[in-house]
């Protein structure tokens, strides 16, 4: 399918997504013509179907990849109303039979932040319900450091350091930008105790021996939080933003915490300590 990005004209009849999509976004402004177009070309590129073969399944999925590609909460309720909106128009027209979109519902999208932020019992909740060894490990490395889903499963073993007490990881983030995290003694020593494998430098590997990757490890949040009872829509992202409020709450300055995350500001929350291993804001979590 071609890339929808301008204005068309509007056309009288129909028979394919090509002209039902372009007929939906001919009355609309240039600018929200190009953000819902992209919207849509990256849902079709999703599920590599026409519309009228689209199934609730498909819908499903592909919102849970948009959770699992820590888009925040306003986008995400953004993009589910775009699609929502295209399906509703192409039923209305009579180009679908049914409007399937109408089941799938959006999160909140108006000051979503604090319906984000996991309170301290919540967490240890969440870290006492998973499995022990990997998932336990890695739950626990993300909110004691902050770090995003993708850089903590980028960890290879020649990238952490032994300390004192405790140890600290080298972490590659956005950019290349390369900075370091200081680990707790007791989860330094967790994360001694997993097992390395012959297949890959990974610290976080599948029982087969391979990286563990977002997919698999967006399951095993949701599942350990159903299992602990907490918010169903709990993600690693979550966790990050815990550190963050919890770092705060618990005394760390937040200058310390600002570089702690990589921030140029303190209106930024995105990135993470850089080369002050002796300072850093995972001193603050208690775990």
């Amino acid at each position: 399918m071609t890339p929808l990005n301008t204005y068309h004209p509007p056309i009288t009849e129909v028979d394919n997504d090509t002209q039902v999509i372009q007929l939906w976004l001919s009355g609309l402004r240039l600018g929200t013509q190009k953000t819902y177009a992209r919207t849509v070309n990256q849902f079709l590129g999703f599920v590599e179907k026409p519309l009228v073969n689209v199934l609730l399944e498909d819908l499903t999925r592909w919102v849970d990849l948009l959770f699992i590609k820590d888009y925040s909460q306003n986008s995400i309720a953004l993009k589910i109303s775009i699609i929502k909106s295209l399906f509703s128009y192409a039923w209305k027209i009579g180009y679908l039979p049914l409007n399937i979109a109408k089941a799938v519902k959006a999160p909140s999208s108006v000051n979503a932040l604090h319906e984000r932020i996991l309170e301290q019992p919540e967490v240890k909740a969440l870290i006492e319900a998973a499995k022990e060894g990997r998932d336990r490990t890695i739950l626990t490395l993300i909110y004691a450091t902050g770090l995003r889903a993708t850089e903590a499963l980028s960890i290879n073993w020649r990238d952490l350091r032994p300390r004192k007490q405790g140890g600290q990881a080298t972490i590659t983030g956005k950019g290349g930008k390369v900075r370091t995290v200081l680990i707790s003694d007791n989860l330094w020593k967790e994360l001694k105790k997993l097992p390395r494998s012959q297949k890959t430098e990974a610290v976080f590997t599948t029982r087969f021996g391979n990286r563990l990757d977002r997919h698999q490890l967006h399951r095993i949040v949701k599942k350990t939080a159903e299992k602990a009872g907490i918010n169903e829509h709990t993600s690693t992202h979550w966790l990050r933003h815990a550190h963050a409020c919890h770092s705060l709450e618990n005394g760390c300055d937040i200058d310390v915490l600002m570089r702690s995350l990589g921030h140029s500001s303190l209106t930024i929350t995105s990135k993470y300590l850089h080369a002050r291993p002796n300072e850093g804001s995972s001193q603050f979590i208690d775990i």
